[in-house]
């Protein structure tokens, strides 16, 4: 499934507010959450997620009330992938 990174910019926000979106989130079966980072006050979040399509990533975040900035699609490497690699 396609990898997707979603930021979100809000005002600062309480920790319960996103806590408790966070565990509905987590329950989506349209698309997955994978990963979140976050600022200390919850107002920046850069978010990873699986889904077959952006649309439905904000369909998803229509439904539930989540606003976004940018939906942008990404692919994952990692060190370990590079490390011993000799071009």
């Amino acid at each position: 499934m396609p990898h997707y990174l979603s930021i979100h910019r809000d005002p600062p926000t309480p920790k319960e507010k996103t806590e408790a979106r966070w565990i509905v989130l987590a329950q989506e079966r349209r698309a997955v959450w994978v990963k979140t980072w976050y600022t200390p006050d919850y107002a920046t979040r850069f978010c990873w997620w699986d889904a077959p399509d952006p649309g439905t990533l904000e369909q998803v975040f229509r439904d539930h009330g989540v606003g976004w900035d940018e939906i942008i699609p990404v692919q994952l490497t990692t060190p370990s992938e590079w490390r011993w690699r000799e071009d």
